[in-house]
């Protein structure tokens, strides 16, 4: 798309419709004044602008044609064209095709805070691909630009996006580094929102990567006893994430504190409920009540499958250890294979290798390598 400078949109709309500059001499507008806004010896005034397009449409409606330019037409540059053309555009669902373009025109016009914007959008559908890899580098690319335009509001966002990007690829040293960050800048903003999602997302990272002692430190400090009340859903997640905390710890208030939870929660929320029973299901599991655990993991099953399929392979892998124990090796060996097929169609791969290590382990004790090695090499092949 071509944007032009005011004196050239008057050459072209006079070339458009056929006219001479004499044709567009008003009371107003003399030819001479006209003569020097078309050769750039004049600026364009809004008032002269509004004069041309009216004088134009005129033109044109005398032709049966229909002109679709605004009052302030002629009196806008190229780049506030360029600006105006962008931000019409963001408001639509643009593909990357379409943002790609709009980044071209941003770059040619230096309009660094709409391309910050873009690069930011393009971010966000990457990450809903699960592309996080690309994902990372629009956010990035975004952070830059802000950070070269010394705009400090939105950063605190984009470094909390850079690492959920890094978290989601398995990457948490990185992951916390971000969070950290934006925990950082979104003091500076002032952006609470930002802060108390970035406060738990580092908590849920030092969970991960079994910092457990810094999560539950994490969340006290941050969230639980913070200066500034965080929402409800985010202060259940971040009892829940202290709860997880505390069962690997094998601190049995953990238990406790999921049974008040799912009081609390109820049936007003399916989707934290299917974590509640999972993380019960766990509990009971790693406290050797086998019957206990199936029962609360079938119930995180069913919820899963409805409102959360891609954390479904978590909850499958439990059920397998389960049956395992219980001596139902076929059934076990089923729940590990439909979560490493369900974990490699939504590319988690943390819970794709922890079911393919699972079948691998079930097929070792059989002593069946062939099958064993089936398996390594599916995973290879995801990951290619």
């Amino acid at each position: 798309m071509e944007f032009f400078e005011p004196s050239e949109k008057i050459r072209l709309m006079r070339k458009k419709l056929g006219v001479r500059q004499s044709d567009l001499v008003t009371d107003n507008m003399t030819m001479a004044f006209i003569s020097m806004m078309e050769n750039g010896r004049r600026s364009v005034s809004k008032r002269s602008s509004e004069r041309l397009v009216l004088k134009f449409k005129e033109i044109a409606t005398n032709k049966s044609l229909t002109l679709d330019i605004d009052n302030e037409y002629f009196s806008r540059s190229a780049k506030e064209d360029a600006r105006l053309h962008i931000e019409k555009e963001l408001i639509k669902n643009n593909d990357h095709t379409e943002l790609d373009k709009l980044t071209n025109i941003a770059v040619n016009f230096e309009i660094y805070d709409l391309l910050a914007k873009i690069y930011e959008m393009n971010g966000e559908k990457f990450l809903a691909e699960k592309d996080f890899v690309n994902a990372f580098i629009n956010y990035n690319s975004a952070l830059g630009k802000l950070q070269e335009i010394r705009q400090n509001s939105g950063q605190a966002f984009l470094h909390k996006q850079l690492g959920v990007c890094k978290e989601r690829q398995g990457e948490y040293i990185e992951a916390i580094y971000y969070f950290k960050q934006s925990i950082e800048y979104s003091l500076k903003e002032s952006n609470m929102l930002v802060y108390f999602k970035s406060s738990l997302n580092l908590a849920i990272v030092y969970a991960k990567s079994a910092q457990y002692s810094r999560c539950i430190q994490t969340v006290d400090e941050k969230i639980l006893n913070a200066k500034f009340k965080p929402s409800k859903q985010v202060l259940i997640n971040a009892r829940m994430t202290k709860a997880n905390a505390l069962m690997e710890l094998k601190d049995d208030s953990a238990l406790k504190e999921y049974f008040s939870l799912v009081d609390e929660v109820g049936d007003t929320n399916d989707l934290v409920m299917s974590f509640l029973y999972h993380n019960i299901s766990e509990f009971y599991y790693k406290k050797d009540a086998y019957k206990k655990s199936l029962e609360y993991a079938n119930k995180a099953h069913a919820l899963k499958n409805k409102v959360n399929r891609v954390a479904l392979p978590n909850t499958l892998n439990i059920k397998g250890k389960v049956f395992l124990k219980l001596g139902l090796v076929q059934e076990g060996t089923m729940m590990f294979d439909l979560g490493a097929s369900i974990a490699a169609e939504n590319k988690t791969f943390d819970m794709l290798l922890e079911n393919y290590k699972a079948l691998t382990e079930v097929y070792d004790s059989k002593e069946d390598l062939k099958e064993v090695v089936k398996k390594f090499e599916k995973v290879i092949g995801t990951y290619k």
